[in-house]
């Protein structure tokens, strides 16, 4: 394993733990922040609902192109350089888009978001774990984990707050401008591993792609993005556009369904230790189907019921979907599995999935986009009984 780099910082490990959480947690927000934005920014620059939501496809094009070029770019550049270009990148990607007063300069500059975005994770989770004791990954991983959960909800709520005396524009700039001080902060006293990992193998890739496992859990990892992820995207402008919320009002219900499942993913893990992955992934795409099902049936008092069984099933899959590719994969080709699979994800389940459920709603067919979801879900059902292990 590669040795810390010898950088000015303190010796204690807590100083790069939380330092990379702050990073993460921007690099989570910076793309998640958009969300609640759209209805505003429709307004502002004249654009419909599809091209607001697609903004979400050029994010995600660049996270999945960036987040699978990092199986290249580890062997080249060590992890701390990747971490500081990443946030640095960000931040600037960020400013771009704040800046902009027209749709090309917006669909460019989310690009630019998801290619810098995309860089961070793997060479942030190498140096968390290389930070510490392996008796001590779960804990370290785990507070890492509390960036995403925290940009779900604090996401449309700071957006509540700014958006009612400036512009949309200022919650982009001022995320940059956190990034970018981050970046710079962690090139200057950060800590991270100056190593490189082995370069991939294609044989290694081929004889993955090849393997029905792997393709039963991509269709998992898919749905599992697409129904947390790829809903929360939509779910502002489905809100104040077909339900007719007031903004301010839906970004705090949005926000408080992520508070009340802000456990889930752990209680999922509980469960599937006790009743099996498999089980608890079939049940949780189940409800996460009836969720978005209710999302489009029930009546605007109980709107926030529908919310928390869509998002509290659906954040349950993804992480379980990761305990069964430890399943089939060894340490040594987990790595380039989740290169993979996961950028695949992430472009089909928070770029395609958003993206064409905007198009629904230009065509006055916004439940279409949600009921779509949910059938498509419980048709994928059955790949769960054919999941194997690999022999």
């Amino acid at each position: 394993m590669a040795e810390p780099s010898k950088g000015k910082s303190s010796p204690d490990p807590k100083n790069p733990i939380a330092f990379l959480t702050a990073i993460f947690f921007f690099n989570m927000i910076s793309r998640l922040g958009f969300a609640p934005l759209l209805p505003a920014m429709e307004t502002d620059l004249g654009i419909s609902h599809g091209q607001a939501a697609g903004i979400f496809f050029f994010i995600s094009s660049g996270y999945c192109i960036s987040l699978f070029c990092s199986i290249f770019l580890t062997p080249r550049f060590s992890h701390r350089s990747l971490i500081i270009a990443s946030s640095i990148a960000v931040g600037f990607s960020l400013l771009f888009a704040a800046s902009g007063r027209g749709l090309i300069q917006l669909q460019v500059s989310m690009v630019f978001l998801g290619l810098a975005g995309g860089v961070y994770l793997p060479s942030g989770v190498a140096s968390l774990t290389g930070l510490v004791g392996r008796e001590n990954w779960g804990k370290v991983l785990g507070f890492h984990q509390l960036a995403p959960n925290l940009a779900y909800i604090l996401a449309p709520l700071i957006a509540g707050v700014f958006l009612s005396g400036s512009s949309w524009r200022t919650l982009p700039a001022g995320y940059g401008l956190a990034s970018l001080t981050l970046g710079i902060g962690y090139a200057v006293w950060g800590r991270g591993f100056a190593g490189h990992t082995d370069p991939p193998r294609l044989k290694t890739l081929w004889d993955l792609i090849q393997t029905p496992a792997i393709l039963i859990i991509a269709v998992l990892f898919i749905l599992g993005m697409g129904l947390n992820q790829g809903v929360f995207a939509v779910m502002p402008l489905y809100l104040t556009v077909e339900r007719g919320f007031d903004p301010d009002w839906s970004n705090f219900i949005l926000a408080l369904s992520r508070v009340v499942i802000f456990g889930f993913p752990l209680a999922g893990g509980w469960l599937a230790d006790r009743f099996g992955v498999l089980r608890v992934i079939a049940v949780a795409l189940a409800c996460a189907a009836l969720g978005s099902f209710l999302l489009v049936t029930l009546p605007d008092s109980w709107i926030w019921a529908a919310l928390i069984v869509q998002a509290g099933a659906g954040v349950c899959v993804f992480p379980l979907c990761f305990a069964l590719m430890s399943m089939v994969t060894s340490p040594g080709n987990r790595s380039i599995a989740v290169s993979v699979v996961v950028p695949l994800a992430h472009f089909l389940g928070s770029g395609v999935v958003p993206m064409g459920v905007g198009f629904l709603a230009e065509a006055g067919r916004f439940d279409m986009g949600f009921l779509g979801l949910g059938i498509i879900t419980l048709l994928s059902l059955p790949l769960v009984r054919l999941f194997k292990k690999p022999t």
